[in-house]
């Protein structure tokens, strides 16, 4: 349990601790136990190995065998109504273990989970030695006021920042726009859920206004634009003219001068906040962006099915996290240097990998529907017709363990990026697990009045803690 818990809070402060210190648990049938020669074990003590597994790195077969042997204990535990924690009585141990085993490390947010912390939070609960307990540390009525209070008050400032964002949708004619999803609250919610602390609200609004650019620019140039049309867009864009607005239909009118007026305010906050010019910064990565949405819109017209690496290298950009991630980091209230930007940057693995797990988990539950939808590119496809010999579930299989060997290389990413400031190593890592858990059942986003994300967002921004 102790070992377990300070393993896995020693990586996720940055301490590039070995996993070898398990083995010392684990039997030679590879069941986990306090001390061999135990015949039984606690919930308590299996929880924690449990989330202790899922800050793996890449090739550490013993916290995979951990992950096996405590899923199957716990889910055992929760099919015998009889089951209990040999170490402690607490207030509600099983839905500690449901949680736990529903939004595993990958897609528990922090706002989420500190409100199932204080759901479950037992201030009387009993700890069982050689005799019975308290530990007025740990379990303390106070605490649980405070914690209430603290999350109350934290979402009504939310609330406020999300009415501000309404008002500029609908200030910025995006309410016009008939071709695109009006989804502001569900993509507040990202950022949210993790950067949620009163100092960073500055930082959410910028990802918020990015993150409802690219999904109104991604439904621009996914079938609902003329190529011609979508090329004049880009070029006004990298050529960042009005002239060009004239030639452009009238939608489209709106999403350039919403696009170009949000930039540009954008631009004009960060370069007060960094001390230097950003504007050439940010348009640089929007250019990118678009050129990866044109690559798409091009496959798509030609019916075009490209390699599984080919496709890979443009839709990591195009599920557009990096676009949003790169510009929200100038608000996180830290000077960011050039070399800085560089080790989240493009070319970085920690950004590669932020947008490699995004797609690949994005085109997991989205891939049927869009080829319903004559969409003829996904990863699943695409691998499909390097190897032609294989079935669909096989290739689904296949970019399901391409994902969670990223997500095991990406939480060694995040342990080790020292040199980045920690609310930048947040924003990359954080940004990943929210893709993970909207992806959760389906496309959370699209149908997300249909879907659990929909109970996430009631609880994170709008019901309060009783």
């Amino acid at each position: 349990d102790d070992t377990a818990m300070g393993l896995r809070i020693l990586r996720l402060h940055g301490y590039n601790v070995s996993s070898d210190v398990l083995k010392t648990f684990r039997d030679e049938n590879g069941e986990f136990f306090c001390f061999l020669g135990q015949t039984q074990r606690g919930v308590t003590d299996m929880l924690n190995v449990n989330r202790c597994s899922h800050v793996a790195f890449p090739g550490e077969t013993i916290m995979e065998e951990a992950k096996t042997c405590t899923e199957r204990y716990l889910r055992n535990a929760l099919e015998d109504v009889g089951a209990f924690d040999k170490w402690a009585l607490k207030k509600n141990i099983r839905g500690e273990v449901e949680y736990a085993l529903k939004y595993p490390w990958h897609r528990s947010m922090p706002r989420l989970e500190a409100r199932s912390y204080i759901e479950h939070y037992g201030p009387n609960d009993l700890w069982i030695g050689k005799s019975m307990f308290m530990m007025p540390y740990i379990s303390n009525e106070k605490y649980l006021e405070l914690a209430k209070l603290d999350f109350n008050h934290v979402q009504s400032l939310h609330q406020k920042e999300l009415r501000d964002l309404r008002s500029w949708w609908t200030s910025s004619g995006f309410s016009e726009l008939k071709f695109t999803r009006d989804r502001v609250a569900e993509i507040y919610f990202a950022p949210a859920s993790f950067m949620f602390e009163p100092h960073f609200a500055s930082c959410r609004a910028v990802y918020t206004k990015f993150s409802i650019l690219t999904v109104i620019l991604d439904d621009l140039y996914d079938g609902h634009g003329t190529l011609d049309n979508l090329q004049l867009f880009s070029q006004a864009v990298k050529r960042w003219d009005l002239s060009l607005v004239g030639r452009m239909p009238e939608d489209m009118k709106i999403c350039f001068m919403g696009f170009y007026n949000t930039v540009n305010e954008i631009a004009e906050e960060g370069r007060k906040r960094q001390g230097r010019e950003v504007l050439g910064y940010i348009r640089n990565i929007w250019e990118i962006q678009l050129a990866a949405y044109t690559k798409e819109a091009e496959w798509s017209a030609a019916r075009y099915v490209p390699s599984f690496d080919e496709y890979i290298e443009n839709a990591s950009v195009s599920i557009s996290l990096g676009t949003v991630v790169l510009i929200s980091a100038l608000f996180t209230g830290e000077i960011l240097t050039d070399d800085v930007l560089s080790k989240i940057g493009r070319g970085s693995r920690f950004l590669q990998l932020m947008g490699l797990t995004g797609r690949l988990v994005n085109d997991t539950k989205t891939y049927e529907a869009e080829r319903g939808q004559r969409e003829v590119a996904s990863a699943v496809q695409c691998y499909m017709k390097d190897h032609p010999e294989i079935s669909e579930e096989e290739a689904l299989k296949h970019v399901y363990t391409v994902m969670e060997n990223a997500l095991d290389e990406l939480n060694r990413e995040f342990v080790n990026n020292r040199d980045v400031p920690d609310s930048c190593r947040r924003l990359v890592f954080d940004s990943a697990r929210i893709s993970q858990l909207f992806c959760m059942e389906g496309d959370g986003l699209t149908f997300s009045g249909e879907m659990e994300i929909k109970e996430h967002v009631k609880n994170c921004l709008f019901q309060q803690v009783a």
